[in-house]
């Protein structure tokens, strides 16, 4: 069930692969629910859209998380220009914060099962 996984806010998201998922699956996702819209009919569409938009909650909520920051920081896009601008900076161009304990272990730290 991977998949699903891509679609909640849980769990964590290191830079790369925020970035991979900016760079290379939102515009396939774009290029799919343009296809849909104007291939098979605007319902299409409008579902291929949604799906898009969770998928991008999810992704930045991640990497909110990454942050040390809670997912309700994407209402910051609600203030025109500014907002977007900080979620970007952020997000795209600042590494992990030592208080981001809260969300989980940090990506890519190896959980070890063993005690001395």
């Amino acid at each position: 069930m991977r998949a699903w996984k891509e679609l909640t806010t849980t769990g964590r998201l290191g830079r790369a692969g925020f970035w991979l998922r900016n760079v290379v699956a939102l515009p396939v996702c774009l290029f799919v629910s343009i296809g849909a819209d104007s291939v098979i009919g605007p319902v299409a569409g409008l579902v291929a859209a949604a799906l898009t938009t969770l998928f991008l909650v999810s992704t930045w909520g991640r990497r909110l998380h990454d942050r040390g920051r809670s997912a309700w920081w994407l209402l910051l896009t609600a203030v025109p220009v500014i907002g977007a601008l900080a979620l970007i900076v952020d997000c795209a161009f600042l590494g992990p914060r030592a208080s981001a304990q809260r969300f989980g272990t940090p990506p890519g730290a190896a959980l070890d099962y063993r005690t001395v």
